[in-house]
């Protein structure tokens, strides 16, 4: 099949297709300046890349699993999901914990923002914007540890 056909019946533009084969995704015969042409297999692991995207797996990791996934048994193959699976919900957890707290601190450099004084000089330490615990009301001492 020639790129413009796997596009077509994958649905993915024709640049990430050769992003995909310049970062060894896919691979397609080639002769020197010559049209790409993909087996029909290219749309399998177009598939499993699109997946693992929606998963937020890196590419990296991605390649990796695919080497697995071409490679190895499925039990093998669930090994080696599992712990990269789980090590991404840790990742997803952390970042939805931070993502919940950002309002209150929004709302708390807001109103540091307020106290801030008018001033003509540089600002310094008076300003409550430069202090750690400005933005955290759960910090209301310097040194960063939450009591």
């Amino acid at each position: 099949m020639r790129i413009s056909e796997v596009s077509r019946h994958s649905g993915v533009p024709a640049s990430t297709l050769r992003c995909c084969e310049r970062i060894g995704l896919i691979a397609s015969d080639r002769e020197r300046n010559g049209p790409r042409d993909y087996d029909a297999q290219v749309l399998e692991r177009l598939a499993f890349v699109g997946t693992a995207k929606q998963l937020d797996l890196s590419l990296p990791e991605i390649a990796a699993l695919l080497d697995v996934v071409e490679s190895d048994t499925c039990t093998q193959v669930r090994e080696s999901f599992r712990p990269r699976i789980a090590a991404r919900l840790r990742e997803v957890d952390a970042r939805l914990y931070a993502l919940q707290r950002l309002p209150t601190r929004l709302d708390a450099a807001s109103r540091s923002a307020d106290q801030c004084p008018d001033s003509g000089t540089q600002c310094r330490s008076e300003c409550v914007l430069l202090r750690s615990d400005a933005c955290d009301p759960a910090r209301p001492d310097r040194s960063g540890i939450r009591r």
